[in-house]
């Protein structure tokens, strides 16, 4: 059985935007709902005879995601043209407990490691072109359901959400981020192919014109300079890079029509809006501090209330931090659960790390958790989250069993 599950996990991951776009388009339903149908029994078999003690992380996840359905219903907070089969199975929680836990019983090789990571690569290019055709012309592959989303983002369609708008509107901001965090621990920059990445972590996240990408996006790059395994010609080669890429992004950004400069000052600095978004944040701040009070222990439910909306002015339509409106939400017993669960993935990831030299899963999640400073998305299922989990795992454990002692790090 083992063998059929990582068969259709090599041809899911991490291909997931395009089977998206083949779910929505052809059968009108996101992907993850029928990954979760056929995920759901494959992860029942594997609980009921698995012998493996459950990790501390998923532990938490799963009790996050019972707390966060039962406060769905008790405050009667599910959409009105949805069905209580369809809303549960279409959890993004509940997908990430079924991924995570069929990952944690299932063992890749090398190969299909090799594999996996090549095609992380081709996905990574193929986001790098279609960002690039999305300026030219903004219906190129965007999922035309999310206009709406947009409109209630206030967001300008004129960002490009490359390949990932066919699994969410967040989606780009949290899993390309992490596709760069694994493939920078794989190519180096003797090769062709790790400019190209370089290029595409620099190009991407800055026409998707998205402040919270583009940090996540400097969290995961900055694992090539604080690594203190490499050398420090290394590092500093590094850095040159990044800004000779931004001038390489500068000087062919007026053949495809797009203003470098118009962006700097309307979306990162704000100059058109007088700092809108910035204020939005303070705002949720002081809007936090006024609600949370009264209800502090269990919350609201994942809806916000009138009340909120009122005390936001009209600057945004909910808490517009990520930590902050989670509490709200589901309160102190709740974000207990989806907090512990981040942070024991930071530190399995980050033991991985010391002992193997694999960063990618750390970086990953590292800039999850900075993403999370400034939009609300604790979304565990997205794909680049999914692929962490899977090298962490590989790394943790068949990976280090292939080295010598002598080759293993020092925790």
């Amino acid at each position: 059985m083992d063998n059929i599950v990582k068969k259709c996990l090599l041809i899911l991951y991490p291909y997931y935007p395009l089977w998206g776009w083949l779910t929505v388009t052809f059968l009108h339903k996101p992907v993850g709902f029928f990954v979760a149908i056929l995920g759901l029994p494959v992860a029942m078999y594997y609980l009921a005879n698995s012998r493996k003690q459950m990790p501390k992380y998923l532990v938490c996840l799963m009790l996050f995601t019972v707390y966060s359905l039962y406060s769905v219903f008790a405050n009667n907070s599910m959409p009105d043209n949805t069905s209580p089969f369809f809303f549960i199975l279409n959890d993004a929680s509940l997908l990430a407990c079924i991924l995570f836990i069929i990952l944690e019983n299932v063992e890749f090789t090398e190969k299909e490691m090799n594999r996996l990571t090549r095609g992380i690569l081709w996905i990574v290019g193929i986001s790098l072109v279609v960002s690039v055709l999305q300026m030219r012309d903004t219906s190129i592959f965007f999922n035309p359901n999310m206009e709406g989303g947009l409109i209630g983002l206030g967001e300008e369609r004129n960002s490009a959400f490359s390949i990932y708008s066919w699994v969410a509107l967040n989606s780009v901001s949290v899993t390309f981020p992490a596709l760069i965090a694994i493939l920078v621990n794989f190519y180096e920059p003797k090769r062709l192919v790790f400019y190209i990445i370089f290029l595409s972590a620099i190009i991407v996240p800055f026409l998707n014109k998205g402040r919270a990408f583009m940090i996540a996006t400097l969290v995961v790059m900055s694992q090539l300079v604080l690594d203190s395994q490499r050398a420090l010609s290394k590092r500093v080669t590094y850095v040159f890079g990044f800004v000779i890429g931004i001038f390489f992004l500068v000087a062919i950004a007026g053949e495809f029509g797009i203003n470098i400069q118009e962006i700097i000052d309307n979306r990162i600095l704000e100059k058109d809006s007088d700092m809108a978004s910035a204020k939005s944040r303070l705002t949720s701040y002081s809007v936090f501090m006024k609600v949370f009070p009264e209800n502090p222990v269990f919350g609201v439910g994942p809806k916000t209330q009138d009340n909120v909306i009122d005390l936001l002015l009209g600057e945004a339509n909910i808490i517009h931090v990520g930590y902050l409106a989670y509490l709200y939400y589901y309160g102190i017993l709740g974000c207990i659960f989806i907090f512990l669960a981040l942070f024991f993935l930071l530190k399995e990831t980050w033991i991985v790390g010391k002992r193997s030299g694999f960063w990618g899963s750390f970086y990953a999640f590292l800039a999850f958790a900075f993403g999370n400073l400034t939009f609300e998305y604790f979304v565990f299922s997205e794909m680049g989250l999914v692929l962490a989990v899977l090298y962490m795992r590989y790394y943790g454990g068949p990976y280090l069993e292939s080295l010598k002692p002598t080759e293993l790090k020092v925790a």
